[in-house]
């Protein structure tokens, strides 16, 4: 014979919970015990929020940020009755639309599991809502606390424009960089990119390695103690990029190379000695030091294309007031413009008994 609650008579299923139906068990006694109050503190600059002494990354809205805080705090705080065996929150509703600090109440359902059979209570709880600055913003604001400084420079003396749209991107597509720059200080030699953290610098310092083929240096500096007593030190990583337009003439090593471009493992030439394509690999320590522009000299010249036919190429050599002919065959000529046409003057450089033309000189 079936079991009743001795308090509303309801017939049980089993033997109840504690002899007890479920809404009776959870009107006498609860499903689980979490705390009627909760602060929140968040950041008013970046909406970070402040848990067991620390700053977390919020979510894109303060209001997702507080109900995920109190589903977060709740969940660890909670404390089941005796009965049951398994508890948690179900839902979090404020009363009120959020708009800025001040005190709110929450509905919070907290559902659960005894015997069998499922569980469900509501609560009310206050929330104090607060702002304050986290560390980030208040290095950020201030310009100082920084840990870490990116120097980014050029082999060309200054930043190309193209290259400074490159690394805002960077910057701005990555959010585990971007939450940590203080502030980027732009200059005739290039950019200072001042970080709160240093491993978010040296992420920073990989990006721009892999985007554009970049020489990375870092040095430490000591500057002083934290209050826990351990020694702190700043990071200092310097980004060397190198700037070349495809089809120009760069010395590597000493040797003369054709700049192709750039890919994720260094700068793609060709070695005109050997006439073969290569990858100089700047990831390599002082690599990129060996790198500079070639000073081509005489072979450096303006030739006029006179006639492109068969296995030749006849060449007029402008610089020389059209008097000499230059008649190459045509596996010895390699060019870099999308098309060559007869009476158009193009700028060649001849070297190893071969012709590179490298672009129209109009």
């Amino acid at each position: 014979m079936a079991g009743v609650c001795p308090s509303c008579g309801r017939t049980l299923e089993g033997s109840g919970v504690r002899r007890l139906c479920p809404d009776c068990y959870v009107e006498r006694y609860g499903v689980a015990r979490i705390p009627e109050a909760v602060r929140f503190v968040y950041c008013r600059d970046c909406g970070a929020y402040r848990y067991q002494g620390g700053w977390n990354e919020g979510l894109e809205s303060v209001e997702g940020t507080l109900r995920e805080y109190l589903h977060m705090v709740l969940t660890v705080r909670m404390k089941p009755t005796e009965a049951v065996e398994e508890a948690w929150v179900e839902s979090i509703e404020l009363m009120q639309a959020f708009d800025g600090p001040g005190v709110y109440t929450a509905l919070v359902t907290v559902a659960g599991r005894a015997g069998g059979q499922s569980l469900v209570e509501r609560k009310i709880i206050t929330v104090e809502a607060s702002q304050a600055l986290c560390p980030r913003c208040t290095a950020r604001s201030t310009g100082r606390g920084f840990e870490a400084e990116v120097k980014v420079r050029s082999t060309a003396g200054s930043l190309g424009r193209d290259v400074k749209t490159g690394i805002a991107r960077v910057l701005r597509r990555s959010r585990s960089i971007a939450g940590f720059v203080v502030k980027v200080d732009e200059n005739r030699e290039g950019l200072d990119i001042y970080l709160t953290d240093q491993t978010a610098a040296r992420i920073l310092a990989g990006k721009l390695r892999s985007e554009f083929s970049a020489e990375v240096k870092e040095s430490y500096k000591l500057v002083g103690r934290q209050p826990s007593g351990r020694r702190k030190g700043r990071l200092t990583i310097s980004v060397r990029i190198p700037e070349y337009r495809p089809g120009e003439l760069i010395s590597v090593e000493g040797r003369p190379h054709l700049y192709l471009g750039r890919s994720g493992r260094g700068l793609v030439t060709i070695d005109l000695d050997t006439g073969r394509e290569r990858v100089v690999d700047t990831s390599r320590t002082g690599v990129l030091a060996g790198v500079k522009r070639y000073e081509p000299g005489a072979r450096l010249r303006r030739m006029m294309l006179l006639s492109s036919s068969g296995d030749s190429m006849v060449f007029l050599d402008v610089d020389k007031g059209m008097q000499e002919v230059v008649d190459a065959p045509r596996g010895s000529v390699r060019s870099f413009v999308e098309s060559m046409e007869p009476g158009r003057v193009y700028e060649v450089f001849i070297h190893g008994g071969r012709i590179y033309v490298l672009r129209e000189t109009g």
